[in-house]
């Protein structure tokens, strides 16, 4: 058999349209670096260097009736390809696969490189061929401050300290909190978050140390506090200025002895639990105005950690776009949308209040009403460039995005208040807001309270 036959033959396997063409072929030892295992994720490698990664999708691995196997990769033009002119004036590049074919024990025989060419208005943008995102623990970022909370994470971890992370909202605390625990001799033990400003003092306390028969109207039966839960694990305590004097000196009681008692007994219950705590307010100033213990702070505080807002690592803004999109395309059963330059310049020069929360609304946003595989900016609708004067299906109820928003939160929190019969705590649990941020939306919103 020729080469030439042996290549159809190949192509015609892996149901490989005729527009590629044969580069090389050669075997392993010419070509190819060695590949790594499926954990590892598969790739090609040219020689003396190793290809991206490629996606679980291309790492499908067919077979045909003698079980010869093949991994697939896909890369943008290689070195040297020039980038050619159709008859019609269209540009074009040329986009090379990779092909190893494994033997029967899993090990690379060969190596077939076939090309074709592609108009560059297909191509895609650096944003979408970029490679996998860097990320750690669910979280994703190459900027030097993610990759020095990454490196802060991996040293703090093994410890059983406790500590205090400072963040604005939707910074990822939590993401943090459970990437703490993963990288800790504790991860195999539970990991249970609470946010302290949902609830109300009394309900927390039950919550967190638990409650013995008939201590409130309610309690029929024992129960079992988030702490003993916990036992052996991790207990995120989120928004933790927001909690009571009161709850603070019963948590800083935990933190010296090790030990909590329920609400209504008389008996304390050791725990072995690694706390992790979270604030988006400067503790030292409530400290200060009296509202916050000095000495629960010194508890907490053994390891102080820092996230930052998104506004200081806009390098990060393109990767979290990206994995944004390909979640949420997936999720509407849409193949993945790409970000036009103008959409890129306007999310990274967007100041993110709301940090990574708020731009992963804005890109599903985005999602929904692109109508196109591109998704321009006036999609967002964020920023003095939104174009609101008919290119957004909500144009016409609202004569600026503030707008539009602030009568969406004010239905949104009315919505919570009637659902939970104006329980305030319920309703901002509800929202995914603290307390004291509900009152004040609530002040700032004109709601009436009799509902």
């Amino acid at each position: 058999m020729t080469p030439m036959d042996r290549f159809n033959k190949i192509i015609k396997l892996l149901g490989i349209s005729k527009e590629w063409r044969l580069v090389t072929e050669s075997n392993h030892q010419e070509k190819c670096a060695p590949v790594p295992s499926e954990r590892e994720g598969c790739s090609v490698g040219e020689s003396g260097s190793a290809a991206p990664p490629i996606s679980a999708e291309q790492c499908a691995v067919p077979r045909d009736g003698n079980g010869v196997r093949t991994r697939v990769e896909e890369r943008g033009r290689s070195k040297g390809h020039p980038i050619e002119e159709t008859e019609e004036g269209t540009a074009l590049e040329e986009r090379l696969r990779a092909y190893p074919i494994f033997d029967r024990d899993g090990k690379v025989a060969r190596v077939i490189e076939v090309v074709r060419d592609v108009p560059i208005e297909e191509a895609p943008s650096a944003i979408d061929r970029a490679e996998a995102p860097p990320s750690f623990c669910g979280m994703i970022g190459g900027s030097r401050k993610m990759k020095a909370l990454f490196e802060t994470i991996q040293r703090v971890a093994p410890s059983n300290a406790t500590i205090l992370l400072y963040g604005e909202s939707g910074t990822g605390k939590e993401l943090v909190a459970k990437a703490i625990h993963e990288k800790s001799l504790r991860r195999h033990a539970p990991f249970i978050a609470i946010d302290c400003g949902a609830l109300p003092e009394t309900l927390l306390e039950s919550e967190l140390f638990g409650h013995v028969k008939g201590a409130f109207t309610g309690a029929i039966q024992n129960k079992k506090g988030l702490f003993e839960e916990a036992q052996g694990g991790t207990l995120f305590l989120d928004e933790i200025g927001d909690a009571s004097l009161v709850f603070q000196s019963k948590l800083l009681r935990v933190l010296q002895e090790g030990e909590a008692r329920p609400v209504g007994g008389t008996r304390s219950i050791k725990v072995n639990v690694r706390v992790v705590a979270a604030t988006n307010k400067p503790l030292k100033e409530a400290i200060a105005k009296k509202s916050f213990r000095e000495d629960l702070y010194y508890r907490l505080a053994v390891m102080p950690m820092v996230i930052p807002p998104l506004r200081e690592r806009p390098e990060d803004i393109p990767l979290l776009a990206r994995h944004f999109i390909e979640k949420y395309s997936v999720a509407d059963g849409r193949s993945p949308l790409r970000l036009s330059k103008e959409a890129i310049a306007v999310l990274t020069k967007f100041p993110w209040h709301g940090n990574v929360r708020e731009l992963e609304n804005v890109i599903e946003r985005g999602i929904l009403v692109s109508l196109d595989s591109e998704i321009l900016p006036e999609a967002f609708m964020i920023g003095e460039g939104a174009d609101l004067s008919g290119t957004s299906p909500f144009a016409a109820h609202s004569s600026s995005m503030e707008e539009a928003l602030a009568k969406v939160e004010r239905e949104q929190i009315m919505y919570a208040l009637e659902k939970h019969n104006g329980n305030k705590s319920l309703s901002a649990r509800f929202l995914g807001i603290s307390r004291a941020s509900l009152y004040n939306k609530i002040k700032q919103y004109r709601i009436g309270t009799r509902l």
